[in-house]
């Protein structure tokens, strides 16, 4: 008797954000006959549906699925979930540097080494591009991942860009919390007693890829 042939194959459809609904890719599948599931993909969601089912349809379903997503992808950026004891040790930054780098990067760039320091009280992060290394505060245990996961996507941004300039700017913008995370941490600065001017602004507009001996860095104002 012979075995059936592969299944059919669908082109993906790709559908921009709109509103608050994230973009989104719907996937086809004739192995699929009523079963709909939708998870994150990097910034996107991948929302999987049967051969048959019409855009319409498949909309429908991901009204009813993204809550919960949204829902989960908020508890992560608040630093719901994790163990304290994980969060602090450096292969949380590893995974969260890796995550970051293919969602906003193109996974351009990974760091050779990413680590907390706790000799750091003048800067949130630092990073050394001839070295391909970057490290990140203890101040930071504490605060939601979004924040952090913002001084971790500045430094990555360093290792493409050793400048503050525009090329560096619009890298640092395709972090869509960056607004938010910077006014947090402002207010953390200032609850702490600490200057909060200025906190990023460390390294001359130009300059060239840093030595190692001079690795750029994301100041936090002076203890």
């Amino acid at each position: 008797m012979p075995r059936p042939g592969p299944a059919p194959s669908f082109p993906d459809e790709h559908l921009r954000a709109e509103g608050d609904r994230p973009a989104l890719v719907i996937r086809r599948s004739a192995r699929r006959r009523k079963t709909v599931s939708a998870r994150w993909d990097g910034a996107r969601v991948l929302l999987q549906i049967p051969a048959s089912m019409g855009t319409d349809r498949a909309l429908r379903h991901a009204e009813e699925l993204l809550p919960r997503l949204l829902r989960a992808r908020a508890r992560q950026d608040a630093g719901e979930g994790e163990p304290r004891s994980r969060r602090r040790s450096d292969e949380f930054l590893a995974e969260q540097a890796g995550r970051l780098s293919r969602e906003l990067l193109g996974d351009r760039v990974r760091p050779v080494s990413i680590r907390w320091v706790t000799n750091q009280r003048t800067r949130w992060g630092s990073t050394t591009p001839a070295r391909g290394s970057v490290r990140i505060s203890h101040q930071l245990w504490e605060v939601p991942d979004y924040v952090l996961n913002y001084v971790i996507h500045h430094e990555l941004c360093h290792l493409i860009e050793a400048s503050h300039g525009p090329r560096f700017r619009r890298l640092e913008a395709r972090y869509r919390h960056a607004e938010t995370a910077r006014a947090y941490l402002a207010g953390y600065a200032h609850g702490r007693g600490q200057d909060p001017e200025e906190p990023f602004e460390d390294s001359p507009e130009g300059s060239s890829p840093s030595s190692p001996e001079d690795g750029s860095s994301a100041s936090a104002p002076s203890s």
